[in-house]
């Protein structure tokens, strides 16, 4: 009886004592599937970038348009030839423009280069047949997108 109702009061203290853990907190992001029809020889690799809602797509090629200040994050790199592969960026709550573009340098090197990184633009190779995509995230939601065609 005694080891009952010992059993019974620490059963009620752990109940009791256990918090939810913060880190298993709602994330928001993006989220979609990409599906290259076509590779060029001269690129190096390609990523899904997201900048901010004023980058001014037509102007990407313009010499002295810093394409840099409307940058926010990318995805994880993707290899040449890769015909197609599933995607998440986290984000927070707010307006940006996705687009898938290829590198004509090796990823890891335009990346971890500050100096070529902030001459992006010239490195760069927009799809030709797609443009980018204006998303809206909330708070704490995943933002699906439908597959997405690239040819390089």
């Amino acid at each position: 009886m005694r080891f009952a109702l010992t059993l019974i009061i620490v059963t009620l203290i752990s109940m009791t004592a256990c918090e939810t853990p913060e880190s298993l907190e709602a994330i928001a992001g993006v989220e979609g599937a990409v599906i290259f029809t076509s590779w060029s020889d001269s690129l190096e690799g390609a990523v899904v970038v997201v900048f901010d809602k004023d980058l001014e797509f037509d102007r990407i090629d313009e010499p002295g348009y810093k394409v840099i200040d409307h940058f926010i994050t990318y995805g994880d790199p993707i290899n040449p030839g890769t015909s197609n592969i599933d995607y998440f960026i986290q984000l927070e709550a707010g307006e940006y423009q996705l687009m898938v573009i290829g590198l004509l340098l090796d990823p890891a090197h335009l990346l971890a280069d500050e100096e070529i990184f902030q001459e992006i633009q010239n490195y760069i190779v927009v799809p030709e047949n797609s443009a980018p995509r204006g998303i809206v995230i909330r708070e704490k939601q995943i933002n699906e997108q439908t597959d997405w065609y690239v040819q390089f």
